[in-house]
């Protein structure tokens, strides 16, 4: 009892010395990180985060120890390091661009194996202007097709929407084979090797996310909604069909690709409320368009049909959209997803946006009136991005129901 107790009481010692209690808590590095985004996307500055993980083992206590002394004695005092649990530690390289992080990478892939210290390192790279946004003018008409610069043969990257997923590195302290054969190629005895970029996105990543717990009630809230809305509406939009068909040559429903979550692309449904030939008119009516920035808005638009009016100003035009939810395509609450080339158009901090599943309903969609500029819109959304929670994506969509009511769906 007594021995286990010194035993007990060294360890705690051995902790404070090797500065354990310096280190940022899972949570609080992850606020530090979602501050140096919002900042980064301001600013168009970029940022590295190098996350690593320690072997099991014997020694692990040792190793975990020599680590942070590490991190300690060659990490600039203003970075972030931290504790992510599970034995994996993140460091947050503000200011730093992307051959930046790599140099630290070496370092401590080099100063890891010195100690002997048996350890999985990557890098992740954050860079706002690392995207060019004119590189897909020609999309594909597929909806599942991916962006031109995605080299990664893995599905699509779960990450916010600046990271540079084809700069994406996991860097490990090679084997003595490996290593002498490294040093000998003049790589500078670390292996780098270019993965499959989702390979990196685990369930503990240490860039900011929702609650797994969180994130499986608004699901299942959105599968539920979505399953009785679509029931319930099934009637409606025959009638509604029955009506475009009978009122305007064409088909009853509209499908146009839209910037998802993350970038992906998806095909949207909805009720056709405008003319065959409207998406072709659309760059002649570009200057009547009463918003400014890259969404095309006008009003008494006269590619609207006489039944479109009425479909619009009740929002019955958005309900195939509950095929949508189900899919997983998009969220009952969610900011309102852009056509593919307007979201494309929008500027980085704007493009934040797309951290969240796109919506059928969202604050803009509430209160339009409160939008004069399509910043003040992206900025509505952005507020949706930082403080949704399952009370306001309630609150939220009871509101949405009496917009029907009051006749003001269509803009």
């Amino acid at each position: 009892m007594l021995g286990a107790l010194i035993n007990r009481m060294s360890f705690r010692r051995s902790v404070l010395r090797d500065g354990d209690s310096l280190l940022l808590t899972k949570t609080e590095f992850n606020r530090e990180v979602t501050r140096e985004r919002i900042r980064a996307s301001r600013r168009s500055i970029p940022f590295c985060i190098v996350t690593i993980k320690v072997a099991g083992g014997r020694k692990l206590a040792s190793r975990r120890g020599d680590l942070i002394r590490i991190l300690h004695r060659n990490i600039r005092l203003t970075d972030q390091k931290a504790d992510l649990g599970n034995n994996r530690f993140g460091v947050l390289l503000v200011d730093t661009p992307e051959m930046g992080g790599r140099a630290v990478l070496d370092r401590l892939s080099g100063l890891c194996e010195t100690r002997n210290i048996n350890a999985t390192l990557s890098l992740r790279v954050h860079d706002p202007e690392g995207f060019d946004p004119d590189q897909d003018r020609d999309l594909p008409t597929g909806a599942d097709k991916r962006r031109r610069d995605d080299k990664s043969e893995s599905t699509w990257l779960r990450v916010d929407h600046g990271a540079n997923e084809s700069t994406a590195l996991a860097v490990q302290s090679p084997s003595p084979a490996v290593r002498s054969q490294a040093i000998k190629s003049g790589s500078g005895g670390a292996m780098m090797q270019t993965v499959a970029a989702d390979a990196l996105v685990t369930h503990d990543d240490p860039l900011p996310n929702r609650s797994l717990e969180r994130r499986f009630i608004k699901r299942a809230i959105d599968i539920v909604g979505a399953s009785v809305g679509l029931v319930l509406v099934s009637p409606l939009l025959v009638v509604a069909a029955m009506a475009v068909k009978l009122t305007s040559p064409g088909p009853a429903f509209f499908k146009q690709t839209r910037e998802g979550m993350h970038g992906k692309p998806f095909t949207i449904y909805k009720m056709r409320t405008m003319v065959l030939d409207a998406e072709s008119r659309q760059s002649a009516l570009r200057e009547k368009s009463h918003r400014d920035g890259p969404a095309f808005k006008i009003k008494h638009d006269p590619r609207v049909t006489p039944i479109g009016h009425f479909l619009r100003r009740t929002c019955i035009d958005e309900l195939p959209q509950f095929i949508n939810v189900l899919r997983g395509d998009m969220s009952l609450v969610g900011p309102r997803p852009l056509p593919w080339h307007e979201s494309r158009a929008c500027n980085h901090w704007q493009r934040r946006r797309l951290d969240v599943p796109p919506g059928m309903t969202c604050y803009w969609q509430v209160n339009k009136s409160a939008a004069e500029t399509f910043d003040d819109w992206m900025r509505m959304d952005l507020q949706y991005v930082d403080r949704n929670d399952l009370w306001r994506d309630l609150h939220l969509i009871a509101r949405t129901a009496l917009v029907p009511l009051t006749g003001r769906g269509g803009e």
